[in-house]
């Protein structure tokens, strides 16, 4: 036998299942939005400069060509901030940090201009001295890191992944040996 429920019993229920979803509904709402707030631009290790700083040097290493958008297009400062900031010891985040600073200092010292008014040739070139001295000092260097992480931020993207790369969602069977042809891009 059900005993029947008095109204008070009724509205407590209601509220309580209306309350819920109410704050479900809302949580779901907030979480799916596509607007970040401004704050979350800036957070992470890097600073807004900083991130600004090291897509260029991304997009210097990996410029648009023909066949594929550059690491610009690819977002690759923002995914370079996340990667350094979520996945990277606390010791490299600094160094890599501390390196852009340097690096500001060498390129005003060699340059007499700050590294994002250079033309892409002097760009190039100052990358060329630098990677030199990161590949002499080993892996201490700061360059390394910030190579490192140009690009993984660069072939882990969508454009990288899908432009770059040959790239098939499901392949066909495996082949272990596939020789290349000159100029076919490496899959993904």
């Amino acid at each position: 036998m059900t005993t029947p429920m008095n109204r008070r019993e009724a509205v407590r229920t209601t509220a309580v299942a209306l309350g819920g979803v109410l704050l479900t509904s809302n949580g779901f709402l907030v979480a799916c939005s596509r607007e970040r707030p401004a704050a979350a631009k800036s957070t992470g290790v890097l600073s807004v400069d900083d991130q600004a700083l090291i897509e260029e040097i991304a997009d210097t290493l990996l410029p648009t060509t023909a066949a594929s958008p550059g690491a610009k297009a690819a977002g690759a400062g923002a995914a370079v901030n996340l990667l350094l900031t979520d996945c990277w010891e606390p010791e490299k985040q600094q160094r890599v940090v501390d390196g852009l600073k340097q690096f500001r200092t060498t390129c005003n010292a060699k340059t007499g201009a700050a590294f994002e008014t250079l033309p892409a040739a002097r760009r190039e070139a100052l990358l060329r001295e630098i990677d030199a001295e990161a590949q002499k000092a080993g892996e201490t260097h700061y360059f390394n890191l910030v190579r490192d992480l140009a690009l993984q931020a660069y072939f882990s993207s969508e454009i990288g992944m899908t432009k770059a790369r040959r790239w098939i969602l499901v392949p066909g069977k495996w082949v272990g040996c596939t020789p290349l042809k000159p100029g076919q891009p490496a899959w993904a």
